[in-house]
């Protein structure tokens, strides 16, 4: 039997965990689906405290580089800081018991006898059910193609993943558009499996090292694995660059992985192939 407190899922949720904790409940996650639509709703309660500015400054900051970098932040932020206003903005009040001459409702229809007392509950549930569908529908307006290579999440992060070589069947480079100096990059190594707790990159940059990151771990993605890097926009200026990618073994001893090549181009060119490679997932 699991033992699993709120607690500890939400310290899942913003990473704080022990890596090995952090790795068990991995495979729970995807193996008890109830447990996993427990997790979804302490995401949304996470989610719902962060728009309003209630969480700690600790876990703002964790929820900050952890959550909100994930796949759709963007569109549950943007929903917990529209109901949260409308919520703030709006009373409900009970309304007065229709007079006793009207018709009484059915014994046999329980849900709108509810809705008959209680006309405000009926009104908040209109009120959320409408939120959702044009949250929904803007979410599928603005979807991007599946098939891009990168995406922008948002306006202050870029991600975008890189294969072993990162080059395609042709030998030509994958091209990035010179991001903003207060950009957060993300870049996704890709591994078929991970054989480490821990790695370490290097990055360089026409054979000049730039930056050296360790402690970074592996997350599940699909049928595969990747290895998260964030760097600053303000180093990636246009030329050609290499992510030099290391597993580090528990005596501490680092065993080279592979290396991930990409290049950064002016934004202001106009050429159809870097058009294609504009970053969106």
């Amino acid at each position: 039997m699991r033992n699993i407190d709120e607690q500890e899922l939400r310290s899942y949720l913003l990473g704080s965990l022990l890596p090995e904790r952090q790795a068990e409940l991995d495979q729970m996650l995807r193996a008890d689906a109830d447990l996993h639509e427990e997790l979804l709703a302490i995401e949304a309660d996470l989610f719902d405290e962060y728009a309003a500015g209630m969480l700690p400054p600790d876990e703002s900051e964790l929820f900050a580089s952890r959550v909100l970098t994930g796949d759709g932040a963007g569109h549950k932020l943007q929903f917990a800081e529209t109901f949260g206003r409308y919520v703030s903005n709006h009373e409900f009040h009970e309304m007065p018991v229709p007079a006793p001459e009207l018709p009484l409702i059915p014994t046999s229809a329980p849900l709108f006898a509810t809705f008959y007392r209680n006309p405000a509950f009926a009104v908040l549930l209109i009120v959320i059910a409408g939120l959702l569908v044009t949250l929904l529908g803007w979410s599928f307006l603005t979807k991007t193609p599946a098939n891009n290579l990168a995406r922008q999440s948002s306006p202050a992060t870029v991600e975008f993943a890189l294969t072993p070589g990162s080059t395609r069947s042709d030998g030509t480079i994958k091209n990035l558009p010179a991001p903003a100096k207060n950009v957060r990059v993300k870049i996704e190594l890709e591994l078929a499996k991970s054989d480490y707790r821990k790695y370490k990159t290097q990055l360089f940059r026409e054979n000049e090292a730039l930056q050296s990151q360790e402690e970074l771990t592996s997350e599940p993605r699909n049928a595969h694995y990747v290895v998260p890097v964030t760097v600053t926009g303000e180093i990636l200026t246009p030329g050609d660059y290499q992510l030099k990618l290391s597993g580090v073994a528990d005596s501490g001893k680092a065993a080279f992985i592979d290396s991930y090549s990409f290049r950064i181009i002016p934004e202001q060119s106009n050429d159809s192939e870097i058009q294609r490679d504009r970053l969106a997932r």
